[in-house]
């Protein structure tokens, strides 16, 4: 309301301006004089040649000017007409309480609606922000599988190539692993069998020594037996010795049949002790088994 009274002053004035203005010029438009221009012609003759020039003649008495007349008085300015009273309008009424209420309701309703438009907006942002965040995290994903695939069929190539060159390394190195196998096995063969000759050719060198010990030890023995006996009966006896050949004990393991055989033996071996000692120190033993035969 008072908007509207200010515009309709501002115009107001505007106008009285407008109408002031028109006036002046037309008063100043009325007291311009037009002024007769009066132009004086001239004609210059050139003399001629060895001719003395008349004079010239007398100048014309100019015409009196009239005097200008006054000019009259400028109008007197027509004051502007007074601007027209501004009528002050009436206050409001009171609003009274169910207006205050519909007021308010009328606010909190907007209100609401503005808030549901705004969530509303929201909604649909973070919609479009996880639509986005999708997309984007599922183009990620294509990217690092696509990689991934590549790499992996990048390391498969390379394995492959690999495992063909372990391969034939291993296949190589197998050949010859075998021709070594082969090798090794025929020199273990030929020296397997050298040493089961050495050790054959030992085993008859000390069974040969051992049996030139216990013949040694026996025919001792058997020139201390004092016995008759008829028949060729077997006594076997189990002597005990120590390093220096001297009997500890002389156990009979197997009777001949006869005791007094078997005494006699008996008896011959302690009385053999120190008992022969052999060639070679190896093939000392401290427990012998001993047969002894009458006809041997």
């Amino acid at each position: 309301m008072e908007g509207s009274k200010t515009t309709a002053w501002i115009g107001a004035i505007l106008v009285h301006i407008a109408l002031f203005a028109m006036l002046i010029f037309s008063v100043r438009w009325k007291q311009v004089e037009h002024t007769p221009v009066v132009a004086e012609l001239v004609t210059a003759v050139a003399p001629p040649e060895a001719t003395v020039a008349p004079p010239p003649p007398p100048a014309p008495t100019p015409e009196p000017v009239a005097p200008r007349p006054p000019p009259p008085p400028p109008p007197k300015a027509v004051p502007p007409p007074p601007p027209p009273a501004v009528k002050t309008p009436p206050p409001p009424p009171a609003p009274n309480p169910a207006d205050i209420a519909r007021e308010k309701m009328q606010k909190e309703t907007e209100a609401r609606k503005l808030k549901a438009q705004e969530a509303e907006k929201e909604k649909v942002k973070q919609e479009k922000l996880r639509a986005d965040a999708e997309r984007a995290e599922k183009d990620a994903l294509k990217k690092q599988n696509d990689l991934r695939a590549r790499d992996l069929k990048v390391a498969q190539d390379k394995a492959a190539k690999e495992s063909q060159a372990a391969q034939a390394a291993a296949d190589k190195l197998a050949r010859e692993a075998a021709d070594k196998l082969a090798a090794k096995q025929a020199a273990d063969r030929a020296e397997a069998a050298e040493k089961a000759a050495r050790d054959a050719a030992a085993a008859r060198a000390r069974a040969k020594a051992e049996g030139d010990y216990v013949a040694k030890i026996r025919s001792k023995v058997r020139g201390n037996i004092i016995a008759e006996v008829t028949g060729n009966p077997e006594a076997v006896f189990s002597v005990v010795q120590l390093p220096t050949g001297e009997v500890l004990t002389a156990t009979l393991t197997k009777s001949s049949g006869n005791a007094a055989y078997d005494q006699a033996v008996e008896r011959a071996i302690l009385k053999s002790s120190p008992l022969p000692k052999p060639d070679q120190a190896d093939v000392f033993q401290r427990q012998l088994t001993l047969k002894f035969r009458p006809q041997e």
